[in-house]
């Protein structure tokens, strides 16, 4: 959907990215001066790249050999930046409508995008009336009704707090289930990016670090030097199975591991989530508190072992990754020692030990 091979340089920084994408959703993740925002500014249209070539859903915005730069108001790119740029004279509906043609008012994608983002309520109010969550919303609205090639979201949540942000995303979610608008979604939250997809850009002073699925770039030492310390996790879909609350733990099931037996599924016990039995949460656990061990322990704290099988282990300095299917793949980190004891390969039966309260939650639901 997105291909871009740019070299764009200032006196005090360079950016030189060559990738392409063509899932829905691509994460854009990379520290702060990565890159990131010039990144967007050049597809955009809001900064011209030095040499090199953009194209989005086979139209080319920028070649500097064939001499092609479209105008960023000609490109039909929609831009979502962290300040939310709306216009505060104006009411949301006026906000929602600016750009959008007169004759194409009257349509259904108004009240589809009103309906989709839950703006009814407040298509009356002034922007200074809003909260920032309700005001990304808009700004959301205003970038879809533009009918867009694609959509551009440079930091869209970062000046809101975790709530508002655990508000957002749902709607983000919508966006690309319901109306399939490709988005590249720069964010410096690995958890974010992870909410809406598992591919991604990598970004790192100014350079392509890697690009592809999740899993596969965190095996990557130049791309797990970004990440390791920048919020490297494992993201898990789950369903509510019942609560124990007497002991402040809730039952959550996840899909049932590879060469199970049909039906069989993946308990683990995690910390009680106000969330209703059978409803969908999201969690995340982080890499290094899961332990391994050959088989079940006997006499032990840890209330959660569960059976998996090793699909790939790469060693980087001193650690070990260690990628297990549960049913959902997740990641292990381990000493290179501890992988040597246990004799750790691909293909070998593992057993994963959890502690109840390394289990997060992420959903605005589960709090």
């Amino acid at each position: 959907m997105i291909r871009a091979n740019v070299h764009f340089a200032r006196p005090d920084f360079a950016l030189s990215v060559d990738f392409h994408a063509d899932s829905l959703v691509t994460g854009v993740f990379g520290p702060s001066g990565a890159g990131k925002t010039t990144l967007v500014s050049l597809i955009a249209g809001l900064e011209r790249p030095d040499r090199g070539s953009i194209s989005v859903n086979g139209s080319t915005l920028f070649d500097a050999d064939r001499g092609v730069d479209v105008p960023a108001h000609h490109r039909r790119l929609g831009v979502v930046f962290q300040e939310h740029r709306l216009f505060p004279h104006y009411t949301v509906r006026g906000n929602l409508l600016y750009g959008v043609p007169r004759e194409a008012r009257s349509g259904g994608k108004i009240d589809q995008i009103v309906e989709l983002l839950e703006l009814g309520p407040l298509l009356v109010r002034r922007v200074d009336q809003l909260s920032g969550g309700e005001r990304q919303r808009i700004a959301l609205g205003r970038a879809i009704l533009s009918e867009p090639r694609m959509l551009l979201l440079d930091e869209p949540l970062a000046s809101l707090d975790l709530r508002l942000r655990q508000q957002i995303i749902p709607y983000l979610r919508l966006v690309r289930d319901v109306l399939a608008v490709p988005m590249l979604y720069v964010s410096h939250d690995l958890s974010e990016i992870l909410q809406l997809t598992d591919r991604l850009l990598v970004l790192d002073r100014g350079r392509t670090v890697g690009h592809g699925r999740y899993l596969d770039l965190v095996h990557d030492d130049a791309v797990l030097s970004v990440v390791h310390d920048r919020g490297i996790r494992n993201l898990l879909a789950a369903r509510v199975r019942g609560h124990l609350e007497d002991d402040g733990l809730s039952i959550l099931e996840i899909s049932a591991p590879a060469g199970s037996a049909a039906g069989a599924a993946v308990d683990l016990v995690a910390p009680l989530t106000s969330a209703a039995t059978g409803s969908p949460v999201t969690i995340s656990i982080l890499p290094w508190d899961i332990a391994l061990a050959a088989g079940p322990v006997r006499e032990v704290s840890i209330q959660n072992q569960v059976r998996g099988k090793v699909l790939r282990c790469t060693a980087h300095e001193r650690r070990m990754l260690v990628e297990i299917d549960l049913g959902a793949p997740v990641i292990a980190e381990i000493s290179r020692r501890s992988a040597a004891a246990l004799a750790i390969e691909a293909g070998r039966s593992i057993v994963c030990l959890i502690k109840s309260h390394a289990i997060q939650y992420i959903d605005r639901s589960s709090a």
